[in-house]
């Protein structure tokens, strides 16, 4: 069912390709590149093969698609210094966890929180700037509301499945 909705996504991207701004273009190429994830995941799930590797890597290109946008977005050399910071915290981290046979948890957490990040400097870049006259049709709005619910949510179903499923075996009580 996801993939149904990046597939709408997709095409109504390449419907409007060219009335796009940069940083949408960016984003754009980003769902096409993990819907493209998205396919090879089913493909193995479908042969029994391992996938979880393609969920790390998904998450990779999330976050370049992102942080590129966000950097084209916002100009100032502040802002611009807190993209790079927490797109390189967000690689080491990465590099750090990533696994080829499991879920990359901690870089999925590190991932949102940055997204969530991004999207509140970007709400911050607005307020100061006040130049938009109509918030509701300006894009990128939207954008960063949607990475908020979207990381907020996740971050947090992720962090309630991993305290109330953690490893029992540890210390094998609850």
């Amino acid at each position: 069912m996801p993939d149904l909705f990046i597939l709408l996504a997709i095409g109504t991207g390449l419907v409007n390709y060219f009335f796009l701004d940069k940083p949408n273009r960016w984003l754009l190429r980003m769902l096409i590149f993990s819907f493209v994830i998205s396919l090879i995941q089913i493909h193995d799930a479908a042969f029994r093969q391992n996938n979880l590797y393609l969920y790390n890597l998904n998450s990779l290109v999330e976050m370049s698609g992102f942080a590129v946008a966000y950097w084209i977005e916002l100009k100032s050399r502040r802002n611009r210094t807190l993209i790079l910071s927490g797109f390189v915290i967000y690689v080491l981290v990465f590099l750090y966890d990533f696994s080829w046979t499991n879920i990359a948890g901690v870089a999925l957490g590190v991932q949102r929180i940055i997204m969530i990040l991004y999207a509140l400097l970007y709400f911050h870049y607005i307020l100061t700037k006040m130049q938009i006259q109509n918030l509701l049709i300006h894009s990128m709005f939207w954008v960063s509301a949607g990475a908020i619910v979207h990381a907020a949510g996740t971050l947090f179903v992720f962090l309630f499945v991993k305290v109330t499923l953690g490893d029992l075996s540890s210390n094998g009580s609850y």
